[in-house]
């Protein structure tokens, strides 16, 4: 994408803009109508680089808009799932919805389009929602982590912090926040007509006349990646040792009870080896058995405690190195460009490593889901809940309508005979006897 480079009066390949025209490092100033000539093809007219690009857009495409609209739908209609922690993730599932819909068809067609044809507004709207949607991300990411820290580390007081109402309050100021933040982005960006090769071409670009492009940059690289990473790494990390330490004393209190049981068949196979009295031993027996298996249960689920938090731990391990992997390379290449002299803005190279950095952080979106819902086994008995009730729903409706359809003929059925028995029986007058009988015929 292209951006106007207030310093040097060229277009550099840049981010969050539209067509990359690449031009030489000695164009001077370029006013309104100036004719320049390319000094190589586009790289993107190669249709084996558009039908990679397209395949990767497209499956990131899907994970953010399925896997987030069904964490949307499955947190909203299931009442198992309706919990402070699956509300936070329901406002983050519909913030990466939104840079499904409104981001990654976008961005790769600024790449793959010679030139904008949405117009301004569609062109600030565009600016504006990838911005708001990509911080509201990432601050819900922030706020999950605080709320599963407390609801951790300090239980009692997470209940009486964070009451119905004042999630409320905080969802709210999360979205305030985040398009305050976005908003100069909507009075930044402009669609700029330039003329390539006597053909008029509109690209989508902040102006950097309007503010200071490399400041903004450098400052949401602070609060919106070094920040965020800082405190998920911190907080995760307590959480994580926590965890780890109360395993250790249950995996402590797992072995003592296994122990206990060794001993207690011991003594078991020792009464019954010398027999004293066959009642007492026959007792102790029974009450050995009795012991045993009501420890057995205990020792099952101290297992599946113990699995489930070293689940948890490499949940939160992949959380924050997801976060951090995703998010780098955009954030890289924008330090490169400001503070390196060897970036070059019209290569090759900087065309294809522009757009995949943008993927990078659209894929974290799409992880996103993958995550924080579908590993969690009370999201997918949710799922499972809801499709089940929809397939059940289905059948009931079905055999209704079956046994409706059915009673209806048997009804009619029976009327037919009704009324054909009716009208066939005949009376026959006996005059020796004086009586009368029926036949059906």
């Amino acid at each position: 994408m292209t951006e106007f480079d207030e310093n040097n009066s060229n277009f550099t390949t840049e981010d969050t803009m539209s067509t990359p025209i690449y031009l030489s490092q000695n164009d001077s100033d370029l006013p309104n109508g100036t004719n320049f000539i390319p000094e190589r093809d586009y790289i993107y007219d190669e249709i084996y680089i558009r039908i990679i690009f397209i395949s990767l857009y497209t499956v990131v495409f899907c994970l953010c808009f399925f896997g987030n609209l069904l964490v949307i739908l499955v947190v909203t209609l299931s009442r198992r799932l309706r919990s402070i922690t699956n509300f936070f993730l329901a406002n983050l599932a519909v913030a990466d919805f939104c840079v499904g819909i409104f981001c990654v068809y976008q961005n790769l067609f600024i790449y793959l389009v010679d030139s904008w044809m949405l117009g301004e507004f569609l062109c600030k709207m565009y600016m504006f929602i990838q911005q708001l949607s990509n911080t509201a991300s990432i601050f819900i990411l922030v706020i999950i982590c605080i709320e599963r820290y407390f609801a951790i580390i300090y239980p009692i007081t997470c209940k009486q912090i964070l009451t119905p109402k004042r999630l409320r309050f905080i969802i709210l100021g999360v979205w305030i926040t985040c398009i305050l933040y976005s908003s100069p982005k909507f009075y930044w960006s402009d669609a700029i007509t330039v003329n390539v090769n006597n053909v008029n071409e509109t690209m989508c670009i902040p102006n950097r006349k309007k503010y200071n492009s490399e400041l903004f940059d450098v400052i949401h690289f602070v609060l919106f990646y070094n920040i965020p990473l800082i405190i998920m790494s911190l907080l995760y990390s307590r959480i994580a040792i926590c965890l780890w330490n109360s395993s250790q004393q249950l995996k402590k209190q797992l072995n003592a009870s296994t122990n206990a049981n060794q001993y207690q068949g011991l003594c078991q196979r020792q009464s019954s080896r010398y027999r004293v009295d066959k009642k007492v031993t026959n007792g102790d027996a029974k009450l050995l058995q009795n012991s045993s298996s009501t420890n057995m249960p205990n020792a099952n689920s101290s297992q599946n405690v113990l699995a489930a938090r070293r689940g948890v731990i490499k949940m939160l391990i992949i959380v924050v190195c997801a976060f951090a992997v995703c998010n780098l390379p955009f954030h890289a290449r924008k330090m490169w460009q400001y503070r390196s002299a060897d970036y070059d803005g019209g290569s090759n190279f900087s065309a294809l490593f522009t757009p995949l950095t943008f993927l990078a952080t659209y894929f974290n979106s799409g992880v996103n889901p993958l995550l924080y819902a579908f590993l969690s086994k009370n999201f997918r008995r949710g799922m499972r809940e809801i499709l089940l009730c929809s397939c059940r729903r289905r059948r009931q409706q079905s055999n209704r309508n079956h046994l409706s359809l059915h009673v209806g003929i048997q009804r009619h059925a029976s009327t037919r005979s009704t009324v054909k028995a009716n009208a066939t029986t005949v009376t026959i007058v006996n005059n020796d006897h004086s009586s009368e009988c029926s036949h059906d015929v």
